[in-house]
């Protein structure tokens, strides 16, 4: 029988339109109920008409300055490439029609590179081949000067989408006897599971290998798709509470994650491009990365999603077991996973309303930097921003100082 991967087609729409052009292709999207499905979607702001390379946004493979072709050979290479081409465009418009960003608009066309192993190098761009290989994340760099005299060309801002590389439980040297291998791995992530990112609370998915040759969607979203709603740390705190079930329905052991294939990493990132007029690229914080959350999670647009994120959020959910206090540890870079921030603008939609917390936030970022603070310099810009975009400054103001007092800032 043949797998899933053999059905990603692309079919030429011929529209035309000032050199440009859309193609069909097989993208991966979510469903109503935030599931995981493939979808025959145009491809718009094509330049090239045998390759991924658009307009805003060209896909290459690792190093590569050549995008990838639409019949590589690499059916899935193809899903990915189609995956990350079709979000980004889908975010860099959102960024223009909902916040009328000229900065994205004037941003110039942004390289994607998708089964890229090597770490980024501030100076020379790739760090060497066999210099610790990295899988299973995503990353957004910041653009660099090359060095002339090595041969190194500057470079723009670029993407990168690391490919997947399974993981056994053994690996993880994590043991529980009184709940088994799964129930390890459970209580290991417990002591951390409130500092995981959106990008993990959306989308690092805990993977098992269910067969041989898996499809694309298994790799992808797992084994019958039972961590891909609530993610990571909000699915880690129900399971732990029924653990002895899962236990045995989770006999489970490979971990992984294909990033290019989940449309809230690719949110995720695009966020910080489009943030980095402000928010600069130069290192990962709570600030910058709890902001790329709020709008990967805004561009999703999902009610399933927004549901689960009220619900759920360690913030202030009304269904967490236990509600995140303030922690200084935050402030660090070693705690930038934290979903502590997300949850504080997440939280703004109460307030200001989910109509306006969208360019309410998006303000915010003229007000704070990359090495903001969360308990100075996050809490006095969203204040300022208030003062000029709530509704009752001074009464929303108040409340917004109680709701994050509650929550020990």
């Amino acid at each position: 029988m043949k797998t899933l991967l053999a059905l990603i087609l692309l079919v030429p729409t011929l529209s035309f339109a000032q050199d440009t052009f859309e193609m069909s292709s097989r993208v991966v999207m979510r469903s109503e109920s935030f599931k995981p499905i493939i979808r025959t979607l145009e491809l718009s702001h094509l330049t090239s008409p045998d390759s991924f390379d658009g307009k805003y946004f060209k896909v290459v493979k690792g190093k590569s300055d050549e995008a990838i072709s639409f019949n590589d050979e690499d059916e899935a290479l193809v899903l990915r490439a189609a995956t990350t081409y079709f979000h980004l465009n889908k975010a860099r418009e959102w960024f223009i029609r909902e916040l009328k960003s000229e900065y994205v608009q004037k941003l110039p066309k942004l390289t994607v590179r998708v089964d890229i192993t090597n770490q980024f190098n501030e100076l020379g761009h790739f760090a060497n081949d066999k210099l610790d290989p990295q899988y299973n994340n995503a990353l957004t760099i910041p653009a660099g000067k090359g060095i002339e005299g090595r041969g190194i060309k500057p470079w723009e801002m670029e993407i990168w989408f690391r490919p997947v590389k399974k993981v056994h439980i053994d690996e993880l040297k994590i043991k529980n006897d009184g709940m088994g291998e799964w129930g390890g791995v459970l209580a290991s992530f417990r002591k951390q599971m409130h500092m995981s990112t959106f990008q993990r609370f959306l989308a690092q998915l805990i993977q098992t290998q269910t067969s041989d040759s898996p499809t694309i969607m298994e790799q992808t979203f797992g084994w019958e798709n039972l961590i891909r709603v609530a993610g990571t740390s909000i699915f880690l705190e129900l399971a732990y509470q029924y653990a002895d079930p899962l236990a045995r329905a989770f006999s489970r052991k490979w971990f992984w994650l294909d990033s290019a294939l989940v449309p809230e990493i690719i949110y995720h990132e695009y966020a910080h491009v489009a943030l980095s007029d402000h928010l600069v690229l130069s290192h990962s914080s709570s600030v910058i990365e709890g902001m790329a959350d709020f709008f990967a999670g805004q561009i999703a647009d999902s009610p399933n999603l927004a549901t689960k994120i009220k619900d759920y959020n360690t913030f202030n959910g009304k269904k967490a077991t236990r509600k995140q206090q303030y922690q200084v540890e935050f402030e660090t870079t070693d705690w930038a996973n934290s979903d502590f921030v997300f949850g504080m603008l997440w939280d703004l939609n109460a307030i200001v309303g989910d109509e306006k917390s969208p360019q309410f936030v998006y303000s915010l970022r003229e007000k704070i930097n990359t090495s903001s603070t969360i308990r100075k310099q996050l809490i006095e810009g969203i204040l300022k921003t208030c003062a000029t975009d709530c509704a009752s400054p001074f009464t929303d103001r108040v409340k917004i100082l109680r709701r994050y007092n509650s929550r020990g800032i």
